[in-house]
């Protein structure tokens, strides 16, 4: 893998000889980055860190994993298209995923409002906070696991 020699990169794009594991780990690492810049732009205040660093942590946990159980799922280094497929399938899962979280969270606050006068401000910005962490990683783990199941559909 090159992190800065593009040319390189594009000399060994030109030749097909950039490997699938190679072209993973590209997404992968590009993954990353883009879950450290929504971290660090999350932040708004010291008792939100804590709880924004332990869901970057499990999230980083999550597209490591499954984005490795994706890769094994398309039979690794032998399989076609990895990115291609993930990519595609990414866009109607998240769709998905999405309405239904929204729908989820709509039950839990119309659920969570007869119990919400009981909280003073600061106890409900903490709990909004742990809410959040916990949609997003929720969200993340079944857009992942959808995935890993759909890529072992296209592989059987």
């Amino acid at each position: 893998m090159y992190f800065w020699r593009t040319d390189l990169l594009i000399k060994d794009l030109k030749q097909n000889s950039v490997s699938q594991a190679d072209f993973k780990n590209y997404y992968l690492v590009s993954g990353i980055l883009i879950l450290l810049g929504f971290f660090a732009l999350s932040q708004t205040g010291i008792e939100e860190l804590k709880i924004s660093l332990a869901g970057f942590v499990i999230n980083l946990g999550l597209l490591i994993s499954w984005i490795n159980a994706a890769f094994k799922a398309n039979c690794g280094e032998k399989g076609h298209a990895f990115l291609n497929r993930f990519i595609a399938l990414y866009l109607p899962i998240t769709i998905k995923i999405t309405i239904f979280a929204i729908v989820v969270m709509i039950c839990f606050e119309l659920i969570f409002n007869v119990f919400k006068g009981q909280f003073d401000e600061v106890q409900l910005a903490h709990i909004d906070a742990i809410k959040s962490i916990v949609v997003d990683i929720a969200t993340s783990f079944l857009i992942y696991w959808r995935i890993y199941v759909a890529i072992k559909k296209v592989n059987s």
